[in-house]
């Protein structure tokens, strides 16, 4: 199981020949590649690049690669070979968090697309900041008066409008592997800002 020290990402195994399913790993003689920077998270996980992932498809996917990159694999290797898989397990299993959380695999199309992060650009839809600080006097009133009932309808809204929200991410979020312009960045950014700001309002009812 050697190790190969080309950076760039060989179509085929440079030990074997067989055709690399993932950038990362020949399946055939368990040859390790190190991970290019240019690797995206779906590069390395043999996925294709798009908002919608099956779930059931990413986990086999992580299970196939992880298995045969992990660290306790290569206990008996030499050190270059177990640094070596020490950073391609971390890379997995990064990769792994990042696409099976939609909000997190939308942040990372738009970001990988070439739009701002949430640092870069903290804007929210105009119409939300008034809903939000409407709705937080409504539930400091309701909380007040010890109202139950009126706490969960406000929990209720929110969650709708934390649904419509995730729905124009995933569209937005779609749109950008398929033609990734600057006006529909900045609508994803503005969307997903909102849908922090929506899940911190969720978490303190």
């Amino acid at each position: 199981m050697p190790v190969t020290e080309t950076i760039a990402r060989p179509a085929k195994c440079q030990r074997c020949d067989r055709t690399l399913r993932v950038p990362i790993l020949c399946d055939g003689c368990h040859t390790l590649y190190p991970a290019a920077q240019a690797v995206d998270h779906f590069s390395l996980l043999g996925l294709p690049r798009r908002f919608d992932l099956d779930p059931q498809q990413l986990h086999q996917a992580y299970i196939a690669i992880s298995r045969n990159i992990h660290p306790d694999y290569f206990g008996g290797q030499p050190p270059e070979m177990q640094r070596l898989a020490l950073r391609l397990s971390a890379a997995v299993n990064e990769a792994r968090a990042v696409l099976s959380d939609p909000l997190l695999r939308a942040e990372y199309l738009l970001e990988t697309a070439g739009g701002k992060s949430a640092a870069e650009d903290k804007r929210v839809p105009p119409e939300l900041l008034g809903e939000v600080m409407m709705l937080r006097e409504e539930l400091e009133e309701t909380r007040r008066c010890g109202d139950a009932g009126a706490v969960e309808t406000i929990r209720a809204q929110v969650r709708r409008r934390a649904e419509a929200t995730m729905s124009r991410v995933a569209g937005l979020a779609r749109g950008v592997t398929e033609d990734p312009g600057e006006g529909l960045l900045d609508e994803l950014r503005l969307e997903l800002n909102a849908m922090k700001y929506l899940n911190n309002l969720l978490s303190e009812l």
